[in-house]
């Protein structure tokens, strides 16, 4: 109908016009007819949609900006296809909004004024543009997600009546963002993104009132992004690209109740969710953290790597178990000895304990007064131990010449064929190390630095001096037999049946237990003659990973310990671009998916504003290489059901029955002792008797506790009642730390029973409280 009146009148419907919507109407019934006549076999329409076709007249002549993102990125990639790759649509691609049309023409849509905004305001009306302009939106990420939705926003006029647009992005420009990131030129190289997509945003629209931060968002910034800031917003778009920056944001949004933008591409590939409170699921309950790793066995990371990227997981795993661990454990140790073997102790995993606490030891021997070379005496020690000592413990348990028997037919192969690669052992030179020896030093050295809050060695040639001057020389190589049995085992699986693999795990288990109890016991002693007193409540800094921040070496020590590894199992290197994407899980990007799903999600960002019922969103798939478009409702948020659990042996039931994740128990009655919190719950929420009370998420630690009704020992029972007549949020502090700057409400979780006696499961508490004045 659209196509004849334009061939009749070379021009569209007229906007808002009535008759000419008519015409149109008169005009599409007259083709069905055609048809009907011309093709009587044909799957014609019985009637014409007369709804449908006067909504298309009236607004024939309206563009708006998510639609056009969206026909551009997908116009843009068929072109790609004309060269041969992937599949071109095939006849039509029909995709319509009619949802955001009123079936008549808002009375304040009529005559829109002659301003950037006319075919907005002639689709929404003038409130539309008013209630816009109110907004107060938090955009995280300005890389090629973020670059499209900034553009969006500025042509929409958010933010341009009394709201705020708040971006941030810590990330600084590079050169290879260029080809997709399109507020960014040249002269940008190594600028940070949100200020310089902040600028360009301004250019479009210099009405947008946009605030720019250049940090990242999580537990290290809640002193920026503060409650109050949360509470302020009107919604949240995430545009990054890793999965536990989106579940930070997620939780913030479910504990604010915010609507959450979320959307990301995958080459070609790209999703939407549109989350809204109440109605929907949140992110974290619609998303799995499917990660590389998780696709890895481990015993191909740890001993038997063929590929770069299980090199790269594999240097991931060694920073947490090098800076991230052991420093909590330090921690721990400094801040209550006698609590941290305690607890070490519940540990069953003999293996485990002796690991963690040779983890710690170098540390607590250097904690008073380390230097910058000491350092580098323990990147030294990590380095032979790490690719010359376990790749030799490897090799004398599986020479070269090894054969296996195959578990199916009983025939001796060669043990290294396939996948599994012979390693070479690393030789290091005191007198003249190689480059590539030095840049591990050099990266691990100075994250140590920070580790021990002392400055950094920047100058790469004044460190190898400082290297070469301390004459390193490897020890002698010693075999490890704890490693030997754990390499056997993790081969185990493959080389016996399941009676063979039961027997011996029972014969091993005896004698490994024996000998672990023999090394911690050990272990234990040398500690205990250590005078822990000298480095009681020393804390150091855990060095929280962040690709980010090409400052802090994380992303080079990746790089370099995952290019020893590849050396070590003859695999080509990798850049530290690649490590960056791998190791902090980044999803790639392609300008054509990049502006289709944008332009998606914008249209739903009207919807919002719009305050449309939940059933009008749609959330999407899309593959632009496979034509394949799938739109569809939001999944609706899952009540709490009865569920048993099988350690406790009971049903647990919901108070109340089918809360959900956005749901809170929310006291605010004054502030309560911890004894009147627990007597006066059963009137906050439904009868619920409290017999357990501890900080949100932290319940696994038994003597991080507020209060237990049945202390199982006189430690906790001590701690009980020294919390019992504390104020509540003074014992919290006490037990978990002090709170951020302003923090004027507690997380709370714990054990409960209803009012007839049965397990019950609750919502998170939040337990409101006016702070002391600083």
């Amino acid at each position: 109908g659209l196509w004849r009146f334009q061939e009749i009148h070379n021009r569209l419907p007229e906007l808002h016009s009535e008759d000419e919507a008519n015409e149109m109407v008169e005009m599409a019934k007259k083709i069905v007819d055609e048809q009907k006549e011309k093709l009587p076999d044909a799957i014609v329409v019985e009637q014409v949609d007369v709804e449908v076709v006067k909504k298309v007249a009236l607004y024939a002549k309206t563009e708006v900006t998510g639609l056009c993102a969206f026909i551009g990125g997908i116009a843009a990639q068929e072109i790609v296809k004309k060269f041969g790759k992937y599949t071109p649509l095939f006849q039509w691609l029909y995709v319509d909004y009619h949802e955001l049309l009123q079936s008549t023409v808002l009375a304040d849509a009529v005559n829109p004024p002659e301003t950037r905004y006319k075919h907005q305001i002639s689709i929404f009306g003038r409130k539309f543009q008013e209630d816009a302009g109110k907004q107060n939106w938090f955009m995280i990420g300005c890389g090629a997600l973020g670059c499209e939705y900034l553009k969006a926003f500025s042509l929409i006029g958010m933010a341009t009546n009394g709201g705020q647009l708040f971006i941030t992005d810590m990330d600084t420009i590079e050169l290879s963002n260029l080809n997709r990131q399109f507020l960014f030129r040249n002269e940008d190289i190594g600028k940070h993104k949100s200020i310089i997509s902040a600028a360009a945003a301004k250019r479009i629209n210099p009405e947008v009132n946009i605030i720019a931060y250049d940090v990242p968002v999580g537990n290290q910034t809640e002193n920026v992004f503060t409650d109050k800031f949360w509470r302020s917003l009107d919604g949240v778009c995430n545009a990054l690209d890793n999965i536990d920056a989106r579940k930070y944001s997620d939780s913030k949004c479910v504990f604010n109740r915010k609507p959450l933008l979320e959307s990301g591409t995958m080459g070609t590939l790209c999703n939407s969710e549109i989350i809204i409170p109440f109605k929907t699921l949140s992110y974290s309950e619609i998303k799995e953290d499917n990660t590389v790793q998780d696709k890895i066995p481990m015993c191909t990371l740890r001993n038997f790597p063929h590929l770069i990227e299980h090199c790269i997981e594999w240097a991931r795993a060694q920073f947490n178990d090098l800076f991230v661990d052991p420093i909590k454990d330090f921690n721990a140790l400094t801040k209550n000895s006698t609590l941290f073997f305690y607890n070490l102790e519940k540990d069953e995993n003999t293996s485990l304990q002796v690991e963690r606490l040779e983890a710690i030891k170098p540390l607590v021997t250097k904690a008073n007064n380390f230097q910058f070379d000491d350092g580098i005496q323990i990147a030294f020690t990590y380095f032979i131990n790490r690719f010359r000592d376990r790749i030799m413990d490897l090799i004398n348990t599986y020479p070269k010449d090894s054969t296996r028997k195959d578990p199916y037919t009983g025939a001796l192969t060669p043990f290294w064929s396939g996948s599994k690669k012979f390693p070479q052992v690393l030789a290091y030179d005191p007198s003249n190390p190689s480059d590539e020896h030095v840049d591990y030093l050099f990266s691990m050295s100075n994250i140590l630095a920070h580790i021990f809050s002392i400055p950094y060695v920047t100058d790469r040639e004044e460190f190898k001096k400082r290297v070469m001057s301390l004459q390193l020389t490897p020890p002698e190589y010693k075999p490890n037999h704890r490693l030997v049995k754990t390499i056997r085992n993790d081969l185990a699986q493959e080389e016996k049946t399941v009676e063979d693999i039961e027997n011996e795990k029972k014969k091993q288990a005896l004698s490994d237990k024996e000998e672990d109890k023999l090394k911690l016991k050990d272990i234990i002693k040398e500690f205990k003659e250590l005078d822990l007193s000298a480095i009681r409540g020393k804390v150091l800094n855990v060095a929280a990973f962040e690709k980010d921040d090409d400052t802090n070496h994380h992303i080079d020590f990746i790089t370099h310990c995952s290019n020893m590894r590849a050396w070590n199992y003859h695999i080509p290197p990798a850049t530290r671009h690649q490590c960056k994407v791998i190791a902090g899980k980044i999803i790639p990007a392609v300008a054509t998916t990049t502006a289709m799903i944008t332009g998606m999600v914008v249209m739903e960002l009207y919807k919002i504003i719009n305050n449309l019922p939940v059933e009008k969103n749609l959330c999407a798939n899309c593959n632009l290489g496979t034509s394949e478009y799938n739109l569809f409702e939001p999944s609706k948020a899952v009540g709490a059901k009865p569920v048993f659990d099988p350690i406790e042996l009971d049903t647990f039931i919901p108070v109340p029955m089918g809360f959900t994740i956005w749901d809170k128990v929310i006291i605010d009655v004054g502030t309560l002792t911890v004894e009147e919190f627990i007597t006066r719950f059963p009137e906050f929420h439904h009868g619920v008797v409290c017999e357990a009370l501890s900080s949100s998420g932290s319940n696994t630690d038994t003597f991080k506790i507020l209060y237990w009704n049945y202390a199982p020992n006189e430690q906790i029972k001590q701690i009980v009642a020294t919390n019992k007549p504390k104020r509540l949020q003074d014992a919290y502090v006490a037990t978990y730390g002090p709170l951020p700057i302003g923090r004027d409400y507690l997380l709370l979780d714990g054990v409960f029973s209803t009012a007839d006696g049965e397990p019950a499961k609750i919502p998170t508490i939040i337990y409101k409280f006016t702070p002391d004045s600083v």
